[in-house]
C-alpha cells in the first residue's frame, strides 16, 4: 500500500524522540556521569548498563502490550500519546547535576537512568511497530523509514550537536556548567516528547472510528498471559531469520555505542578539540547522514536493501581499522573518520528496521499469527544489551586503562584504549556484522514468496512450510513438521 506524503512526514516526526533520547544516552550520559556530576567510570558505566538492562525488561512487556491492545485509536497510537509527557520529564532530570553526597548521587543517577530506559521502552517499541502495520509492501517500508531517518538525524543533531553547542554557550554567557547540562537536557527532553505528540495525533490510517469495547475482553496481562508471552518469545527466537537479524543488531549496536560514547574522550583528550570545533564534527556525522539517506533509498530502489546494508556497514568497519593504523591526529581528520562512520550508520539506522519488519511477515508465515510488536521489541532488546555491554566495556576499558576524570591530561595508556575504541574495536564488530548480514535469509526475492504464501493462507490454502526451508532452516522444518 502506497503512504500518503503526509503520512510518512508524521511517522517521520516520531523518529526525533528516538534518536534525541538514545544519541544523547549514548554519546553523553556516561561522559556526563564522569565529568560533571562526578562518578567514578566503573560506577557510571555500571549505572548506564543496570539501565540499559531495565529497558531489556520492559521492551518485550511493551511489545506483548501493544500487539494485544485495542482502542479507537488502534494499537500502536495510545504508548506515544502516553510517554510523551514522562519523556521530557525524566530526560531532564537525569542530566540535572545535583549537589549532593556521592552515595546520594549514585542512587539519584540510578533511578533516573531506570525512568529513562522505561519512558523510551513505552514508545520505542510501538513507533517501530507501528510503520509494519502501516505498510507491507517491501520497498515501500524503506521509503517510510527514510522519512524516520531524516527525522532521526534531527534527533541526532538534538542529543548529540546540541549538547556541546548549548553547554559552551551557556557557560560562555555565565552559566555553571551543570546548569548548562540541566538546561540542554530539558530542551532535548521537551522536543522529544512534543514529537511524539505531533506523530501520534496526525497519524489517523489505523484508528477505528467504530470501536466498540468487548466487556468480555480479558485482561492481557494476568499471569496466564505473561507465560503466554515468554512461551510467545521463546518461538520467535527460534526463527532462523530472528537470529540473524538480531545477532547482527546486536553487534553493530556494541560498535556504535562504544564508537559514540568514546569520541567525545578522544576528541577532548586525545586531540585537544574545544567544545565549538567538537559541536562542528557532530554537525558534520547529522549533515552527513541527512545527505546520504537519499542516497541509500535510490541504490535500493535499484538493488536489494540486504546487500546495500551489507556493504555499507561492511565498508565503514574497513576504514575504521585502516584509520587506526594511519592515525587520526586532527580536526579534518576526525571529521573524515565520522564521515567514513556516517555511511555505516545511515545504511543501519535506515534498512535494519525495514528488514525488521520483513522478519516479521516470515514470524506471521511461521507461527500463524501475527506477532509485530513483540518481534519489533527484539531490536529495543538488542539496542538496550548494545547499550548496557557497550557502555560497560568502555567503562571498564577507562578504569583499567587509568583514566582519570578529574585530570585535563591524561596517561599514555588510557589515550590509547580510548584510540583504540573510537577506530579499531568498533571497526571488528562492523566487519562481523556484514559477516552475518550476509548469511541473513530474508531478500527481495525470499519476502515476495512469503507475502504470496500469506496470501494464499487468508484466502484459505494451507501452506506447507517444507517450501521454505532455504529461509527457516532444516531443524524448524521438521520440528513444525512434528508438531503439526
Amino acid at each position: 500500500m502506497k503512504l500518503r506524503f503526509h503520512t510518512k512526514l508524521s511517522y517521520g516526526i516520531g523518529g526525533v524522540a528516538d534518536n534525541a533520547m538514545y544519541t544523547m544516552a549514548g554519546t553523553f550520559l556516561l561522559f556526563f556521569l564522569t565529568s560533571v556530576a562526578g562518578i567514578q567510570p566503573a560506577a557510571a558505566g555500571a549505572i548506564v548498563a543496570i539501565g540499559s538492562v531495565w529497558e531489556v525488561i520492559c521492551g518485550p512487556i511493551t511489545g506483548f502490550l501493544s500487539d494485544n491492545t485495542e482502542t479507537r485509536y488502534g494499537k500502536r497510537k495510545p504508548f506515544l500519546m502516553a510517554a510523551a509527557f514522562p519523556v521530557a520529564i525524566v530526560t531532564s532530570l537525569l542530566f540535572t547535576a545535583i549537589d549532593a553526597g556521592y552515595v546520594v548521587k549514585l542512587v539519584y543517577y540510578f533511578v533516573m537512568t531506570l525512568l529513562f530506559w522505561q519512558a523510551f521502552a513505552l514508545f520505542f517499541v510501538p513507533y517501530m511497530a507501528w510503520g509494519s502495520d502501516l505498510t507491507e509492501d517491501y520497498h515501500e517500508r524503506t521509503v517510510l523509514r527514510s522519512y524516520a531517518y531524516v527525522f532521526n538525524q534531527v534527533g541526532m543533531a538534538l542529543g548529540m550537536v546540541l549538547p556541546t553547542a548549548m553547554v559552551d554557550l551557556l557557560m560562555n554567557m555565565g552559566r555553571t556548567r551543570e546548569m548548562s547540562w540541566s538546561m540542554t537536557g530539558i530542551i532535548v527532553g521537551v522536543s522529544s516528547g512534543a514529537a511524539l505528540l505531533i506523530c501520534a495525533l496526525t497519524i489517523h490510517e489505523t484508528d477505528v472510528p467504530d470501536f466498540k469495547k468487548d466487556p468480555n475482553r480479558r485482561n492481557r496481562f494476568s499471569l496466564k498471559e505473561i507465560g503466554v508471552m515468554f512461551r510467545d518469545y521463546g518461538e520467535i527466537i527460534q526463527l532462523r531469520p530472528i537470529q540473524y537479524i538480531i545477532g547482527a543488531s546486536l553487534l553493530y549496536l556494541v560498535a556504535n555505542t562504544l564508537f559514540s560514547s568514546d569520541r567525545v574522550y578522544y576528541f577532548t583528550y586525545n586531540i585537544g578539540l574545544s567544545a565549538g570545533r567538537i559541536s562542528l564534527i557532530m554537525l558534520v556525522i547529522t549533515a552527513s547522514g541527512i545527505a546520504f539517506a537519499p542516497v541509500v533509498t535510490a541504490i535500493c530502489s535499484r538493488s536489494d536493501k540486504k546487500k546495500v546494508l551489507l556493504g555499507g556497514v561492511g565498508l565503514t568497519g574497513l576504514l575504521l581499522i585502516a584509520s587506526r593504523f594511519v592515525g587520526v591526529n586532527s580536526f579534518g581528520a576526525c571529521c573524515l573518520v565520522c564521515l567514513c562512520y556516517s555511511i555505516g550508520n545511515t545504511c543501519y539506522w535506515q534498512l535494519m528496521p525495514s528488514m525488521i519488519y520483513d522478519v516479521c511477515e516470515a514470524e506471521e508465515l511461521a507461527s500463524g499469527e501475527k506477532h509485530s510488536g513483540q518481534v519489533i521489541s527484539l531490536q529495543a532488546l538488542s539496542e538496550s544489551l548494545a547499550t548496557a555491554v557497550g557502555s560497560q566495556i568502555l567503562g571498564v576499558i577507562l578504569q583499567i586503562a587509568r583514566f582519570d576524570e578529574t585530570a585535563s591530561q591524561q596517561a599514555d595508556s588510557a589515550l590509547t584504549w580510548i584510540s583504540n575504541s573510537f577506530t579499531l574495536i568498533p571497526g571488528v564488530c562492523m566487519v562481523a556484522v556484514a559477516v552475518i548480514i550476509a548469511r541473513h535469509p530474508v531478500n527481495k526475492i525470499s519476502f515476495a514468496r512469503i507475502m504470496k504464501a500469506l496470501e494464499r493462507r487468508r484466502a484459505g490454502e494451507t501452506i506447507d512450510l517444507a517450501e521454505f526451508e532455504d529461509i527457516y532452516g532444516r531443524k524448524f522444518i521438521e520440528k513444525a513438521s512434528r508438531k503439526a
